[in-house]
């Protein structure tokens, strides 16, 4: 079995099989990788993309209801009562008015003591208060409010402690935010700070490839997920698991075949993660080992389930394109000639519709398709005629090399070198030197 390093199952039980063949989310089990906001948020967006489920409508009104988010609860509760008539449920006014109240409460609470800090001037205390503010509007999912009490917060540090503090609570709020480049750039800051804590030096790893998966780098986003130590994990924006399936998907979708080797399989770090998900790892071994049937199906049967994760949602169509091109480019690699009947059986497809990508795939690539004959070659190289070119090219870059040499020593011998002077910024400019020639 495939356990994660969180008490959370493994991925086998994170996924169910269909009656259809395909592969479904226990959702319970997916969910409980996380905790407050960051659970809140990724249900929410799982139950709005999947399809209409009274069991998953229930999940998300209790742990809107554990969250205080009264915004996602009302949302919820109308979702199902519209979408599941028969199973719907009235609205708990008296929950709604107690969580109003104490939300009330407490913000007015941490107010009061603001003011009173402010009074005595202990500027720590008022930063801790502002702070607390942040993290309990982040924890309501108020994200605007989160920010601008964060951004108070700023105005009271004294310490580095305290910079890379706010810096982490930004990149916390805009990563939900979904603004990217701002994450960037207080990575960017945050990465300059000397720090030795393994959680922070991971929260900030994990932004950044973050950001760089979002931004559609994902060679450079899969070798910073690799870098990220798979020790003391703690309550993060996301789990050991869903780091695995990233760090997969680009690698898989950018990586050079010898790269996988060196940079996944061989991979002390990811090793770790590797070796407590045999899944994972035997997808990877199977794109390795040029099993693409076996890899893309695989793939595919997952793939409607990773579409309703938060952050990889959008890149899946991109990341599995990328992966199955990637996969047709190694194929094809070590042969001059390659028969597209065979090949279309090892990308599970038939052979009009591999044509149809290949079509896309081969421009520039050196390869032309033999539509008639069925079969896909290598444009033959003339290496004698590249050798001529390359090297004419060196002896005219060397002949000019030496002419401009020769030119620069008649020069010199000849003493025609002229010495610029630099004029004097203290001499006055004389009256003749004005335009008229007098005086002003």
């Amino acid at each position: 079995a495939v356990v994660s390093t969180q008490s959370t199952g493994s991925l086998m039980e994170v996924m169910d099989i269909d009656s259809n063949g395909a592969i479904c989310m226990d959702l319970d089990c997916y969910i409980s990788q996380y905790t407050g906001n960051c659970r809140l948020q990724r249900l929410k967006f799982y139950v709005d993309n999947s399809r209409p489920n009274s069991e998953n409508y229930r999940l998300l009104i209790q742990t809107a209801m554990e969250c205080k988010n009264i915004i996602v609860y009302t949302d919820a509760v109308d979702a199902l009562n519209n979408t599941c008539p028969s199973e719907g449920m009235s609205v708990n006014v008296e929950w709604m008015t107690q969580t109003t109240k104490y939300l009330l409460n407490k913000v007015d609470r941490l107010e009061q003591d603001i003011k009173g800090y402010q009074i005595t001037q202990d500027k720590e205390n008022i930063r801790r208060a502002n702070q607390m503010l942040g993290d309990h509007f982040h924890d309501c999912g108020d994200l605007s409010n989160a920010t601008k009490y964060y951004q108070k917060s700023r105005d009271y540090g004294s310490t580095v402690t305290h910079t890379l503090e706010f810096l982490l609570n930004f990149i916390k709020v805009n990563v939900y935010h979904f603004h990217w480049r701002s994450v960037s750039n207080y990575v960017e800051k945050a990465e300059h700070i000397d720090e030795t804590d393994v959680r922070v030096l991971r929260r900030i790893q994990l932004a950044k490839g973050l950001t760089e998966m979002s931004l559609k780098d994902y060679n450079q986003a899969a070798k910073t997920f690799l870098n990220i130590p798979c020790d003391s994990w703690n309550d993060e924006i996301i789990s050991p698991l869903t780091l695995l399936i990233y760090t997969t998907l680009c690698a898989l979708a950018s990586f050079k075949r010898k790269d996988i080797q060196k940079l996944l399989i061989e991979n002390n770090n990811f090793k770790q993660y590797l070796d407590m998900q045999p899944t994972i790892r035997n997808c990877i071994l199977s794109f390795y080992n040029r099993r693409f049937n076996i890899g893309l199906q695989s793939l595919d049967m997952l793939k409607r389930e990773f579409k309703l994760d938060l952050f990889l949602s959008p890149h899946i169509d991109d990341l599995y394109f990328f992966i199955r091109s990637e996969s047709m480019k190694q194929y094809f690699a070590p042969y001059l000639c390659c028969d597209m009947v065979k090949m279309a059986a090892a990308f599970n497809t038939d052979v009009d519709s591999l044509e149809l990508e290949l079509m896309a795939l081969v421009g520039g690539e050196g390869v032309k398709i033999d539509s008639f004959n069925k079969v896909l070659r290598a444009v033959k190289r003339n290496e004698k005629e590249q050798v001529r070119r390359d090297v004419i090219e060196l002896c005219n870059t060397l002949q000019f090399k030496t002419q401009e040499l020769i030119v620069k020593t008649a020069i010199l011998k000849a003493g025609l070198v002229i010495k610029s002077s630099a004029p004097n910024i203290d001499e006055k400019p004389s009256t003749s030197s004005v335009r008229g020639g007098g005086p002003l």
